[in-house]
């Protein structure tokens, strides 16, 4: 296995998940040396409305809340929070558990984190907490390494006469109920604890390194419908008044879009990638690599040029996609193949590590493409992948390994799929013989509903 590796995910309060939701990438007894390779990709499938993307919104937010330290102070990230944190529930609770491989053996962390509204309307952490055993044992309970209540350090691993331990605690004081204590010590404490090279760190320090390494680890890939980020962008200037007492304008405004995400991948844009000269060369190179990955999806291919504008110390750059006897701008390809330029980043993190979540991936793809992206990354990719899809053509490669496809319910219960003899999941699916997915719907339920009101008449 890689150095990270993601094995159960559960989430409960975002859009219509209004109970606990878990997701189980790797088998219950985890053995010392385990074969993760069997158990890299997992496919979500579940009827409209029955919350697959809430799933994969909810590990964009805990991926933000481990990294970035000012996610929970930003009013556009508020203003979303709000909108998509379920209001049955009124909270948004969030458990992962990862395995680390140290040189001494396996380590299991799990860390929960729960976001609640306090009465200034503001979205808050209220709780916090990570604790941690040795991944093989059966028996042995977690022991806590931290745990927060309200802002308040309620319990921790001491560590005796450590300057750095209690000066990580000093830079904390106040600041962790709105900032997980993994962002705060990135932010404030990380490069002191790195450049202290006279003592060996300790297991606190090293339990918060692994938990930010794994937080870097994560991506998501939101489908263009379940990104509301432009939609709060757009609708800004409805709560400018806020802003303005802070003496602020629309500045602040595309300063707080722009921070919103601290997706850490070399994205390759459609259009107007904004690139340092300094890494402009680094830009011409991952160009060049996403057209060979294209050149597979469109042989007539011949090359990416970039056209870039200078603008002070930045080019802005933009695709045009050449053939053999034409040019055209990226924005004018197919949706299909800016679906992969956007996702070829993606892709190639899974490919060398990573921990991907894709909503969507089906969308705008062809079933015969999807299922050879899939067969490649299940034998070749080190990292971990999972993704939601209406598309049954992968059950059939998905079904190779265990633990690969999960089915959400309507009422958000998790079934997973289990092999039954030479039983096909898509012809199952399909004919609604899948628990918790019964498809009842037929042809004659739309008889009348597109019809005229003369007609009716």
């Amino acid at each position: 296995m890689k150095d990270i590796y993601l094995v159960n995910y559960s989430v409960r309060g975002i859009k219509t998940l209004d109970q606990l939701v878990s997701l189980s990438f790797y088998k219950k007894i985890i053995p010392n040396n385990p074969d993760t390779q069997e158990y890299n990709i997992k496919g979500i499938y579940g009827m409209n409305g029955s919350g697959k993307s809430g799933i994969i919104s909810s590990v964009d937010i805990f991926r933000n809340l481990l990294i970035n330290a000012g996610y929970l102070n930003n009013p556009i990230v508020q203003k979303n929070l709000d909108a998509i944190i379920n209001k049955k529930v009124g909270e948004l609770f969030i458990e992962a558990e990862y395995m680390v491989s140290f040189e001494d053996g396996l380590e299991l962390f799990r860390y929960r984190i729960t976001l609640k509204r306090e009465s200034s309307g503001k979205y808050v952490i209220s709780d916090e907490e990570l604790s941690a055993k040795k991944a093989t044992s059966k028996n042995d309970s977690m022991e806590t390494i931290f745990k927060i209540v309200n802002g308040e350090i309620t319990s921790i691993k001491e560590i005796k006469n450590d300057e750095l331990f209690n000066m990580v605690l000093k830079k904390t004081i106040n600041l962790l109920s709105s900032t997980s204590m993994c962002a705060l010590f990135f932010e404030k404490s990380l490069a002191d604890v790195m450049n202290n090279s006279k003592n060996q760190l300790n297991d606190f320090f090293v339990s918060l390194i692994s938990l930010l390494i794994f937080g870097k680890k994560l991506h998501v890939y939101l489908d263009d419908s379940d990104d509301h980020r432009h939609y709060f962008i757009n609708h800004s200037f409805g709560y400018m008044d806020d802003l303005e007492s802070k003496n602020s304008n629309i500045d602040d405004i595309l300063k707080h879009f722009l921070e919103m995400d601290s997706e850490q991948l070399n994205i390759i844009s459609i259009s107007e990638n904004i690139v340092t000269k300094r890494l402009y060369e680094s830009f011409e190179k991952s160009v060049g690599k996403l057209c060979e990955f294209l050149k597979i999806f469109k042989s007539d291919l011949q090359g990416i040029e970039i056209d870039k504008k200078e603008d002070h110390n930045v080019y802005v750059c933009n695709l045009i996609m050449v053939y053999d006897s034409y040019k055209i701008h990226a924005e004018f390809e197919s949706t299909g193949i800016k679906k992969l330029i956007r996702l070829y980043a993606y892709l190639k993190e899974m490919a060398q590590g990573g921990i991907v979540f894709i909503d969507e991936f089906d969308s705008n793809l062809h079933d015969v493409y999807l299922c050879a992206l899939l067969e490649y990354l299940m034998e070749y990719g080190e990292g971990q992948l999972c993704f939601t899809t209406h598309n049954v053509g992968p059950m059939d490669i998905l079904k190779r390994h265990k633990k690969s496809i999960d089915f959400l319910s309507a009422d958000h219960k998790i079934y997973p799929w289990t092999r039954n003899g030479n039983y096909s999941p898509s012809k199952l699916y399909r004919s609604g013989m899948i628990e918790g997915s019964p498809f009842n719907v037929d042809s004659i339920d739309f008889i009348g509903v597109f019809s005229s009101e003369m007609e009716d008449d």
